[in-house]
């Protein structure tokens, strides 16, 4: 599984970077959604919702329509009218931040053993 990461989250970067060591998942840490790198197996992407601009909820609606990406949203807060929205905006999971952090481990596995 390749995770791609967009996030500016230094605790999330550094939990993602030793699960990816743990479970040989190919980890990239992403500046930008424009040029995505060509991944060669199930893409699994994470994104900070919590900063996110127009421009970037927009492309993150253009990558959710490629159903080969599974696509993680997580903020610091979330409300019901947020969780709606951002999976409007093209996001299959929506979490709380401390959440994601607390049941990575397990939802990399359930999502890498799902496909």
């Amino acid at each position: 599984m390749t995770i791609f990461a967009w996030m500016n989250d230094w605790q999330m970067s550094a939990r993602l970077a030793k699960l990816s060591t743990t479970y040989s998942y190919e980890l990239i840490f992403c500046e930008s959604l424009i040029d995505l790198p060509v991944a060669n197996s199930q893409i699994l992407m994470i994104v900070d919702m919590g900063n996110g601009q127009k421009e970037d909820l927009e492309q993150i609606q253009l990558i959710g329509n490629d159903s080969s990406i599974f696509i993680i949203g997580y903020a610091q807060l979330i409300n019901g009218e947020q969780m709606k929205y951002f999976k409007e905006c093209g996001c299959d999971m929506v979490l709380r931040r401390n959440k994601l952090l607390k049941n990575l481990e397990s939802i990399l596995k359930k999502i890498n053993n799902a496909d």
